[in-house]
C-alpha cells in the first residue's frame, strides 16, 4: 500500500475566498500564492488515482484564528467520512488561543485520525509555551500523533520557512516522550544531527516526513536519515499540491533505498503510526 502521509486539501468555498482568508492570515497568504496552491479532496482523489496512491494523510492549514480551523475541521470529518479507506485526516487547532483542546477532543470523538500540520510561526505559539504542552498533552491522552512543521536553521529562504528549528523541536520532543511525535519536513534537519549518541536516540523514536525535500535537500537527505535513525522512522509524504509524488519516488531511487526500506518509507510506516 502506498500512503501519502502528508497532504493538504481545503473546502471548495476557502478556494473561492483565497483573497478574504489571505487578508486574515498573513502566512495563507505568503503561502498560497498562485492557481494551484488550494485544491479539494475530490481534485486530491483524482490525482491518488492517476499517481497509484492508496491513501493519503489530510491536513487543513494551520490557522491561527480558531474559526477557521474548526471550519476546515469540520470539512474533514465529513471528508473522512465519505472516503473512509482513500483518505485519513487530521485536525488542526490554534494551540496558542482558548478552546484547542476542546477542538482536537471534539475531533478525536468525531474520528479524525491526529493533530496537525501544527505550525508555531503561522499560529503565534513557541515550542517552550505551556500552550503547544497543553496540545501535546492531550494527543497522549487521546492515543493520536501530533505533525509539527519544521524549519533548516540555515539555507535558501522561501515561503513558509520558520523557526521551529532543529534543536527548539528537540527540546519540545524531550518534554514528551510518550508523544508520538511527526517532524515535518525532515524535522529541519534534525536526523542529520544524529551522529550525536542522544540526538540519535531521540530520533529512533520520532518520525519524520518528507514533505517538500525535493526543495530542500539532495537526495541523499533519504539514506542518510535511513542509516542514522533507521528507514522505519521515514515517512513519505507530498506536500501536495506542492510538489507530485514521483519526485520523490526517483529521489528514494537516487538514494538507494532497497526494496524493503521503500516499501517501509511508502506505506509501512504510515500503516504503523496510525494502526490502519
Amino acid at each position: 500500500m502506498i500512503i501519502d502521509s502528508h497532504v493538504h486539501i481545503l473546502p471548495p468555498g476557502m478556494r473561492d475566498a483565497r483573497d478574504r482568508l489571505a487578508a486574515r492570515d498573513p502566512w495563507f497568504d505568503v503561502c498560497h500564492q498562485g492557481a494551484r496552491s488550494i485544491v479539494t479532496a475530490d481534485e486530491l482523489l483524482a490525482t491518488m488515482d492517476a499517481s497509484g496512491i492508496d491513501r493519503s494523510v489530510c491536513f487543513g492549514w494551520p490557522f491561527a484564528d480558531p474559526a477557521l480551523c474548526a471550519e476546515v475541521n469540520d470539512h474533514l470529518i465529513e471528508v473522512q467520512r465519505d472516503h473512509p479507506d482513500r483518505l485519513t485526516c487530521f485536525a488542526t487547532v490554534s494551540a496558542a488561543r482558548p478552546g484547542a483542546i476542546a477542538e482536537l477532543e471534539r475531533c478525536a470523538q468525531e474520528g479524525l485520525r491526529g493533530a496537525g500540520e501544527l505550525n508555531a510561526d503561522a499560529q503565534g505559539f513557541e515550542l517552550d509555551s505551556p500552550a503547544i504542552d497543553a496540545v501535546a498533552a492531550a494527543c497522549i491522552d487521546l492515543g493520536i500523533p501530533l505533525v509539527l512543521h519544521c524549519s533548516e536553521p540555515v539555507g535558501h529562504d522561501y515561503p513558509g520557512k520558520g523557526t521551529a528549528t532543529p534543536g527548539r523541536v528537540a527540546a519540545f520532543a524531550l518534554r514528551h516522550p510518550a508523544l508520538s511525535l511527526v517532524c515535518a519536513h525532515l524535522g529541519g534537519g534534525l536526523p542529520f544531527y544524529a551522529h550525536m549518541p542522544e540526538v540519535a536516540a531521540l530520533c529512533r523514536r520520532l518520525w519524520f516526513d518528507t514533505a517538500a525535500g525535493p526543495f530542500l535537500f539532495a537526495s541523499t537527505a533519504y539514506r542518510a536519515v535511513a542509516d542514522l535513525c533507521g528507514a522505519d522512522r521515514l515517512l513519505f509524504g507530498s506536500d501536495h499540491p506542492l510538489l507530485r509524488a514521483q519526485r520523490y519516488i526517483d529521489a528514494f531511487a537516487e538514494a538507494e533505498l532497497t526494496a524493503v526500506e521503500r516499501a517501509l518509507v511508502m506505506g509501512g510506516n504510515a500503516q504503523r503510526l496510525l494502526g490502519l
